[in-house]
């Protein structure tokens, strides 16, 4: 499977902007071909068999902590997001790619009163470590919440009609790799 992982931007490194991989990334999809989306570049979804929006940086209109907005991100990955669901290309956004998902499709976020920062949640079948400051206000029209925490954040939704997946907590860090046959058995059936 040929996989396209558009990349956080990030300023840590000499003050300017970065693209940067969590290399967990490779351990994760270890069986497949991940090519690295960088924003300045063109793509076509189509030669695809997968698109991720990976996690990182602060959205449009919220800015945390982090301070870390990209606007340039966030133009790319809106057309990566109505390109994939256009051609029906499996759609998968991790934590910060989730929100951006849902945010594109119709849905609202906001910052959260309690960030979780490597905080454990329980869900329903197994437990895992979340790092939010942004959750989901309003789902999307056509999701559907798989798996919610117990405070009512959305970790898990579906559309119902197209191929696109939300995934509040990162399967591909090392602390959650008991979630990742859960997950890629899900992206299986997108």
């Amino acid at each position: 499977m040929k996989i396209g992982l558009s990349l956080e931007t990030t300023l840590k490194l000499r003050n300017t902007w970065h693209s940067a991989i969590n290399h967990e990334w490779y351990d994760f999809l270890k069986e497949h071909q991940i090519v690295p989306l960088i924003c300045y570049d063109q793509y076509n979804v189509k030669d695809y068999d997968l698109i991720i929006l990976c996690g990182g940086n602060d959205m449009h209109d919220i800015t945390t902590w982090r301070d870390n907005n990209y606007p340039p991100r966030d133009e790319f990955e809106k057309k990566l997001i109505l390109d994939a669901v256009d051609s029906n290309v499996p759609l998968v956004g991790i934590c910060r790619g989730s929100h951006f998902i849902n945010y594109v499709l119709g849905g609202t976020h906001k910052l959260m009163e309690t960030p979780y920062d490597n905080v454990a949640v329980h869900l329903d079948p197994f437990d895992v470590t979340c790092h939010h400051s942004i959750m989901i206000d309003k789902l999307a029209p056509g999701f559907d919440v798989l798996l919610n925490d117990n405070n009512g954040v959305i970790e898990l939704a579906i559309h119902k009609e197209k191929r696109v997946l939300g995934i509040g907590w990162h399967p591909e860090r090392s602390i959650n790799n008991h979630t990742r046959s859960y997950i890629l058995e899900i992206i299986k059936g997108l």
